[in-house]
């Protein structure tokens, strides 16, 4: 497969998917009401069976590299570093300080990272991008809250509702099990395994619906400034310093698409869920996570055909 066909294989089931979604919500086949329901359905069940399914299926200790989650982990930090450092300039009030930051920060990995991972890799060969979500995933989620946290007017950390937030998080609780189950050594049988198997496939495509449904273009001219710089951010900056360091460090193979899938992903579709429950500006939120979403089909496109022609993959 040519540069360009991979890269084709791995966005246009993205772009395909978007625009059913946004088809299905003009044609009032779906409503905000339904779509909400639909997003908390792949949230909570759907994606969280999925890598569940995926690290239960991993050979363990075959695609365990500590260099790769310790690298993992450490890149959050600079990336959250880099992003406070592009949202002091750009916003004078702590609100959409915040907000900006941790559109930057907070990447839609766990989407992103199976259906570009499984485009690439192959379906049942995702078995190190599974471990770097579970990995990657409650990280994400604690620096996020408290990022949120510290930029709320008079906001004071609380480490019981961070870490109580994470616990109960879906993806935390699937890896998990998943952990669990191959330590047991529990073997379902195959009507089983299938059957886990093909609720997870739902996930993927059905999130990807929703969050085409779910797009909503208003509010953007007051947030033109901010969208602007979130989306050079998120999906060229980030990826540009990331992935050159990913390649010098010497990550090939699956290893190197999960890395690579943390850096250029949009922006976290819980992002808006999230700035609103924390009290900070939803609405810049909502837009970052839109247009990131949006720009993020050619950026992807963009990168995965360039490290292609380039042999990294």
């Amino acid at each position: 497969m040519n540069s360009f066909q991979t890269a084709i294989s791995a966005v246009l089931p993205m772009f395909i998917m978007l625009s059913l979604g946004v088809f299905l919500r003009k044609i009032k086949m779906l409503d905000v009401h339904s779509l909400n329901k639909m997003n908390t359905l792949c949230f909570k069940i759907f994606l969280a069976v999925s890598l569940y399914y995926n690290i239960y299926k991993a050979n363990i200790a075959e695609v365990f590299n500590g260099k790769l989650l310790v690298y993992g982990v450490i890149s959050q930090f600079f990336v959250l570093l880099i992003s406070l450092l592009i949202a002091f300039p750009v916003e004078k009030t702590k609100k959409r300080r915040g907000a900006l930051s941790h559109g930057i920060f907070h990447t839609n990995f766990v989407i992103f990272g199976t259906l570009i991972g499984t485009a690439l890799c192959g379906e049942g060969n995702i078995g190190a991008i599974s471990l770097l979500i579970a990995v990657i995933v409650p990280v994400q989620n604690i620096l996020s809250v408290i990022l949120l946290e510290l930029f709320r007017e008079g906001g004071k950390v609380s480490f019981k509702k961070v870490f109580g937030g994470v616990a109960k998080n879906p993806y935390v609780i699937a890896a998990l099990l998943g952990f669990l189950t191959k330590l047991i050594g529990i073997q379902y049988p195959e009507m089983v395994s299938n059957v886990i198997r093909d609720l997870g496939r739902c996930g993927t495509p059905l999130a990807l619906i929703v969050m085409g449904g779910l797009f909503n273009f208003g509010k953007v001219k007051s947030n033109i400034k901010s969208i602007a710089v979130g989306i050079i951010a998120r999906l060229l900056i980030v990826p540009a310093i990331f992935i050159t360091i990913t390649i010098y460090l010497g990550f090939r193979g699956a290893d190197f698409i999960g890395l690579m899938c943390i850096f250029i992903a949009p922006c976290a579709t819980t992002s808006f869920s999230l700035a609103s429950a924390m009290d900070s500006d939803a609405d810049l939120a909502a837009q970052l996570v839109v247009f990131t979403s949006l720009f993020s089909l050619g950026t992807i496109f963009m990168w995965i055909y360039v490290l292609s022609r380039m042999g990294i993959f």
